[in-house]
């Protein structure tokens, strides 16, 4: 095979890896969607009582709202972070044999991101709504889930590979 052919395996990974992050994005998307057209701003509304409450409310800031007086810099932090991830993922999934939980969390995690992104730049903050009804926690939104899913799925992966040198005396 000539170096310029990508590998069967390689075409899988890039593949989960945009399949993912097509899912997490629409996902998100849909779900912002219906909590603003369905939820009013700031009214609490019992969903899986005791655990689970919708509130919709609008965030500047960066996760837990930290940085909410500055929309700009949150703005393109957010900005580089996802085009770093992007540019790692990309990277990582054509030059190695990533595995299928690493691909999807990746891309679940970059479909994610850029959920979260959309909103910033289409509405100049992120949309959440999911509130926990037990413990006084941040509102957050799908994309934040699917972001926390994305790294677990990438750190177990990484976790339960073996080692090279083991995989190779096998």
């Amino acid at each position: 095979m000539s170096r310029n052919e990508a590998s069967p395996a390689k075409v899988k990974s890039l593949l989960w890896l945009t399949l993912s992050a097509a899912l997490a994005f629409t996902l998100d998307r849909v779900s912002k969607l219906w909590a603003l057209s369905c939820l009013g701003y700031h009214e609490s509304v019992k969903f899986l009582p005791p655990i689970l409450n919708f509130y919709l409310t609008g965030n500047t800031g960066a996760a837990f709202s930290l940085g909410k007086n500055n929309g700009p810099f949150v703005l393109a932090l957010a900005t580089g972070t996802t085009i770093l991830l992007l540019v790692w993922a990309g990277l990582r999934a054509c030059s190695k044999n990533t595995g299928r939980l690493e691909s999807t969390g990746a891309g679940i995690l970059i479909g994610a991101s850029l959920g979260n992104l959309f909103d910033r730049y289409t509405r100049g903050q992120v949309t959440d709504f999911l509130e926990f009804g037990f413990i006084h926690f941040p509102i957050f939104n799908v994309a934040d889930v699917l972001i926390d899913v994305g790294i677990i799925l990438i750190v177990w992966q990484i976790l339960s590979s073996k080692p090279r040198e083991d995989q190779n005396a096998a």
